[in-house]
């Protein structure tokens, strides 16, 4: 493809006036340059990973699932209103079983998807883009915070990143080498798994077969026919099995009002019916979160990376590399048709459109590097690009140092995994935890960590009158007391306490309450 090409070498006896950076060497820098930054991206990855933040209530509401629920109960609609590809969850349960409950090993299966995904869009980027933009494009998928952060998210987002890059990595293989047959061979047998994976990667399925439809029409052979036609079919069958799979769950009690919770969690992501407001929303949508890459933010915080997204779109269409833009494009115009139905959101949030990063970080390179080719000299050029690509590896450093500073996502989340690992030391055979969180939003995650506690100390024993009972109460802005003499009086006149202690966690930001909880260590007088 002629936006792979190597850039122009100066004509055969052109006078050099000093020592130039020659095309090839200009390539090999950039290739080392970005091998580095892939580097920096991966030790970001593995580091937040490493600091085992504590579950925040949305990781929590799914893990829950995972606890409650085998292999088949995973295929209903899920509790605590969430929503995941059942492949995704089988993966999670398969890990929950072999490795245990940690927070470790419920982010394990998002951190091998994450560095997964790094790999596979090396190859892509590399083979769709001239090697600037390529460079520039694995740099920003490297470093940028969504893709790192989601890497150590107990949610499928980085699937929807690794499966639709999967799709157009091998896609652009086979445009390239249309001889051979394996990329799509092997697109007709991982999309109906990349669909179970990942639901809006569909959208991305149906952009790389109008993508590679031109190329099989004018090559008109058998074999390739039948294998785009093989692949067309995997892709519906996979859809129509994922489509039929959630409307069955449409009818688990579960699912009663998930729907309507959904759509009004989503109703920023769809487009509004009045001209004004919608030529508004679509202004705010593709200036904020959706165009967050490597940085950015909402209401107008990406406006740079919008510029040079479509400074990207204006190269490739400059250039002729028209079918690049037919494929990276397409995603977004089928995701807003979506969106039109009032089906799945467009690009009200960045985790929900991590389907279409591939695209946009590519693009987003393209731009920038049209920008650096400005250059006349290739030696200030390469010393132009090594700056984007050091300023790329920085922000990574400086991610991971921010992560440092602050590990756990949420202050209460925080103070729950300490409480658990306090907690779980001191259970004996047969204790039983009775307790209350009234916060809002955070009972999902109380339920994790306690149920986790309780869960352990059901299956250490026997529990016929012969254990303890813990009373937990977590309250926010005032102590629990009310609550906690309610569950101690519901256990009878015949307990004592053995151990009473109190907590207050003074929060570090604005918009969180001052936390107070009461642990409660209660045996009976005359035990049995």
């Amino acid at each position: 493809m002629a936006t792979a090409a190597d850039p122009v070498p100066a004509p055969a006896g052109a006078a050099s006036a000093a020592p130039e950076v020659t095309p090839r060497g200009y390539v090999a820098r950039l290739r080392q340059l970005t091998l580095w930054v892939v580097g920096v991206g991966v030790v970001a990855r593995l580091f937040r990973y490493a600091l085992d933040g504590s579950i925040w209530n949305d990781e929590a509401a799914v893990a829950l699932n995972l606890l409650r629920r085998d292999f088949e109960g995973l295929t209903h609609a899920l509790d605590e209103r969430q929503v995941a590809p059942v492949l995704f969850l089988w993966a999670e349960r398969a890990v929950m079983l072999l490795l245990g409950n940690s927070g470790l090993a419920l982010r394990l299966v998002p951190l091998l998807f994450g560095l997964a995904g790094l790999v596979v869009y090396w190859d892509f980027a590399r083979r769709a883009a001239r090697p600037t933009a390529a460079a520039f494009a694995i740099g920003i998928v490297a470093v940028a915070r969504w893709p790192v952060m989601m890497s150590s998210t107990l949610k499928p987002y980085t699937a929807d990143m690794l499966c639709s890059t999967l799709l157009m990595a091998l896609a652009v293989r086979w445009r390239q080498n249309p001889e051979r047959a394996w990329p799509l061979v092997a697109l007709a047998l991982v999309v109906p798994f990349c669909l179970g994976l990942s639901y809006p990667t569909v959208f991305v399925a149906g952009a790389v077969s109008l993508y590679l439809l031109p190329a099989v029409w004018q090559r008109r052979d058998r074999r390739s026919g039948a294998l785009f036609a093989y692949y067309n079919f995997a892709a519906l069958a996979g859809f129509v099995a994922v489509y039929a799979l959630v409307l069955r769950q449409a009818s688990d009690p579960p699912a009663a009002d998930l729907k309507e919770f959904m759509r009004d969690y989503w109703k920023h992501g769809f487009p509004p019916t009045g001209p004004l407001d919608f030529v508004w929303w679509a202004v705010k949508i593709h200036t904020g979160r959706l165009m967050s890459f490597p940085w950015g933010d909402g209401n107008g915080g990406s406006t740079l990376t919008t510029l040079l997204f479509l400074t990207g779109i204006w190269a490739c269409w400059r250039s002729g590399n028209r079918s690049l833009l037919v494929l990276c494009l397409t995603p977004f115009a089928l995701n807003f048709a979506a969106a039109v139905l009032r089906q799945y959101p467009y690009g009200a949030c960045t985790r929900l459109s991590m389907h279409l990063a591939p695209a946009i970080c590519l693009m987003i390179g393209t731009g920038l590097a049209r920008l650096v080719e400005a250059v006349p000299l290739l030696r200030k050029r390469l010393a132009a690009a090594t700056t984007v690509l050091v300023v790329f590896a920085l922000f990574g450093a400086g991610e991971m140092i921010a992560d440092a500073c602050k590990p756990h996502r949420e202050q209460y989340g925080r103070w729950m995994q300490g409480l658990y690992r306090e907690l779980e030391p001191k259970l004996r055979p047969g204790d039983t935890v009775v307790y209350r969180c009234p916060i809002p939003n955070q009972r999902e995650t109380f339920d994790w960590y306690v149920g986790r506690v309780a869960e352990r100390a059901a299956s250490m024993g026997p529990t016929a009158g012969t254990g303890r009972v813990w009373v937990i109460v977590v309250t926010a802005t005032a102590p629990g007391y009310d609550h906690e003499r309610e569950l101690v009086a519901g256990l009878g006149d015949d307990w004592r306490t053995v151990t009473r202690t109190e907590y207050m966690t003074v929060p570090v930001s604005r918009g969180h309450a001052t936390i107070h909880g009461v642990v409660h260590c209660l045996e009976r007088s005359d035990p049995e």
